[in-house]
This record gives C-alpha cells, structure tokens and sequence, in this order.
C-alpha cells in the first residue's frame, strides 16, 4: 500500500496519479465499499488494470478531501458524547416530553443515584466510541453486557421493579438511537451506513437490557 507524507500527493509532472482502492481508502479515511460506490456513480474516474483491480484518479480526490474534514468533525467523540448527553438527560428529566418521560426514581438512595450516573457515563463513552468507529464491536458487546448487569444489580438492590427498569432503559435508547441518526446526517453517510449506525447502537443496546433482564430472573429463582 501506497505511503504518502502529504493529506493528498501532488500529480507527477508527467501525467494523471492513480491511486489503488486500498491507498485511496486509507487517504480519505472511509470504507474501500465506499471508494467502489463513489466510483461506480462517476463521483470519481477509475480504471481496471489488466489484474481486475482498481485505479482511483488522484485528482479527483482533492474534491473530496474537501468535504471530509465536516464528515469527521460531526463522528467526533466528545461531540457525539456531548449530543447522546443533552437527549438522555431530555428524556430522564421529569420536566421532558411527557409521552417519553421515564419514571422517576424519588425512592433510590444517593449511592444508588450515583452508581447509576457513573454507568449512564459508561453507557454513552461505549456509544460514541461505537459510533466514531474506535471501538471494536465483540468487545464493546462485551462492555455492554457488563454495564447492563451492573445496572441491574443496582436496581434489584433498590427494589425496583423490573417494569420500571426496562421503561426507563428504553428512555436511554431511544436518546441513543435518536443521536446516531442525527450523527449518520451529519456525516453524509450513506444510507447503507447509516442503518449499519443505528443498528450497531441498538445492537448494544439489546445486550445491555439482556445484561440486566439476567440479573432479575436470576433474583427470581
């Protein structure tokens, strides 16, 4: 794979630079499907070398080294941590949308009410790691159930039902599940990745409450 000191290298003075897929991947920092999809619809010129592989005119990247740096600016981290933040407090405060507001918790201790924040921290650092694409997916599954268990040992502890329990996680869902769909528009993903966004968000969020509907039926039994 082709190593360039420059964001984009400089044409030869001689002719046209073709890029392999996997240089011109790298360069912009998206997927190699979205390269072939790119160049499918003619956003930019590529050949076929005699081998099968792809060529990606060098040129036609400066347009879009152009528009990458909004794309990466809006998968930020800490903007993605600050967004998931303000919609789950909108939707835990008792003073929310009423139709989504979860139920209040008067009845926990102040060490369950911490507990609970520093897990709700967890929660949204794992999400907007996921979502930012600097997570890998078996461990964040794995981080996940844990936050969901640890969750659920907190409730038990307080007594809360699980009826109560399962209402307000689904408050942190549809936060979470809201903030990657405003994240997937303002990173011009493409439809495909913006399902693949939103389902990897949900897919943690369905083994977090597996996490923590584990932790009920074995205090049933």
């Amino acid at each position: 794979m082709e190593k360039f000191d420059d964001p984009l290298p400089e044409l030869d003075a001689g002719g046209s630079r073709w890029l392999t897929l996997g240089a011109a991947s790298k360069l912009l920092g998206v997927s190699e499907s979205t390269i072939r999809r790119w160049a499918d619809a003619g956003e930019i010129r590529s050949y076929r070398t005699s081998g099968g592989h792809r060529r990606i005119l060098a040129e036609d990247l400066k347009h879009i080294v152009a528009s990458i740096a909004p794309r990466q600016a809006a998968r930020d981290p800490s903007r993605i941590s600050d967004l998931a933040t303000a919609r789950v407090r909108r939707r835990l405060h008792p003073r929310g949308r009423a139709a989504h507001a979860a139920p209040a918790f008067d009845q926990l201790s102040p060490d369950a009410i911490d507990r609970l924040r520093l897990l709700g921290r967890q929660v949204v650092d794992l999400f907007s790691r996921i979502i930012a694409g600097e997570a890998r997916r078996e461990r964040a599954l794995e981080d996940a159930r844990s936050i969901g268990r640890e969750y659920g040992r907190t409730l038990v502890s307080e007594h809360i039902s699980l009826t109560t329990a399962v209402a307000t996680f689904n408050a942190l869902r549809r936060s979470l599940e809201e903030t990657a769909a405003q994240i997937a528009t303002e990173a011009g993903l493409s439809a495909e990745e913006a399902v693949d966004a939103v389902e990897n968000v949900l897919s943690l969020a369905d083994v977090m409450l597996e996490g923590m509907a584990s932790v009920y039926e074995a205090q049933s039994r």
